[in-house]
């Protein structure tokens, strides 16, 4: 069957800035290619259940190696504890829940429905190209989740 092209049905290059219902559709270990660099890449998707646009687009997230860690850091195995904790909370993991590796929890955090807010930033930094960045995540205001 012949179709034909129509940019007014693409979808927009970068997600709006604002505040979306999302769930946790991936995360896991995984290292920068250029410098190696270790990090927890979270994969989310814009929630299809809830009125809202930009549905079943996706969102990365990224929790990043500290360079310098705490105790707590090195607890989770070397990322910043504060926003594992974070994340957890606004996942609804279960305050208290031990896990036997980061594989663990990052399999745990899978499905769970969360609230993202997104923000632009320009990067690499005076590239003039705009990048999403999750801001802040939170719990999610839209239960139950039937994406």
């Amino acid at each position: 069957m012949p179709f034909g092209v129509d940019y007014s049905q693409a979808a927009e290059d970068i997600i709006p800035e604002g505040e979306y219902e999302a769930i946790v559709k991936y995360a896991g270990e995984d290292v920068t290619k250029v410098n190696k660099t270790p990090y927890i890449n979270v994969t989310l998707v814009i929630r299809n259940d809830v009125d809202q646009k930009q549905k079943n687009r996706y969102i990365r997230h990224s929790i990043w190696h500290k360079k310098e860690p705490s105790q707590a850091d090195l607890a989770c195995g070397g990322y910043s504890a504060k926003q594992i904790q974070s994340l957890s909370k606004a996942a609804g993991l279960p305050n208290g829940k031990k896990y036997d590796s980061l594989e663990d929890w990052c399999d745990d955090l899978a499905n769970k429905p969360v609230r993202v807010t997104i923000q632009h930033e320009e990067y690499p930094e005076g590239s003039g190209t705009m990048h999403a960045r999750v801001r802040w995540i939170n719990e999610s205001k839209q239960l139950p989740c039937r994406h």
